[in-house]
This record gives C-alpha cells, structure tokens and sequence, in this order.
C-alpha cells in the first residue's frame, strides 16, 4: 500500500475521509501497525519480535502514520498494534525515515546481526 493523499477537508471530516481510504485499502490479512503517540512504546528488540513473528506467518505487515487529525475510532480498532515512536508529534516525513530506519534495525535484529547493541 502506498501513501494515501491528505484530505483537502479540516477537522473531524478530513479524519473521517483519510481513515475510509485507508480502511478500503486494507486487506483482512493485513497486520495494521498504526503509528500513534498513545500507543505501546517499544524497544527495537520488542518491535524486531513482533514484525518477525508476523514476517513468519506469511502476513503483510502495514504501517499507517495517521493524518494531521489522527484517524477514525474505526482504523484504531482494526490496528493490531498501536505503536508510540514517542509522546511527542513529528511530521511525516520524519516518521517515514525513522520508520524505514527501525525496519532495517528489526530485520538485523532478527538475523542475529550486531546492528544493534544492548
């Protein structure tokens, strides 16, 4: 799945329209990873186990950066985790590289390399 435009709409309405688009994208084999300052903060060992056992079963894993007004209740209770980078907010941009960046580090992780050190 690609990143989705913004809604050209403001507040309740631009949530509501962004999180439809999504939720149509969605495939109900899909692990939902939604990115959300509220949600579980993880270690780089935690994510690492949680992408790997997916990456294990098959499932496609989808990383969702809410919208400038966050996302509807609706895609919140079809994430199968809700992940905090942190309690603060970052542009998207951002959380695309940390993203990305977390990734790299969960797979080499899981493949027993020294990218990262405890």
């Amino acid at each position: 799945m690609e990143a989705s435009p913004h809604s050209q709409r403001e507040g309740d309405a631009a949530r509501e329209e962004e999180s439809d688009r999504i939720l149509k994208a969605l495939k109900p084999q899909d692990f939902v990873v939604l990115l959300d300052e509220r949600g579980s903060s993880l270690t780089s060992p935690q994510l690492a186990a949680a992408l790997q056992k997916q990456f294990d079963t098959g499932k496609n894993v989808v990383m969702i950066i809410g919208g400038a007004y966050g996302v509807s209740a609706e895609l919140q209770k079809r994430a199968d985790l809700v992940w905090s980078l942190s309690g603060l907010v970052f542009p998207h941009q951002l959380v695309r590289l940390i993203i990305a960046e977390q990734i790299y580090r969960a797979q080499e992780i899981s493949a027993g390399r020294p990218y990262h050190h405890e």
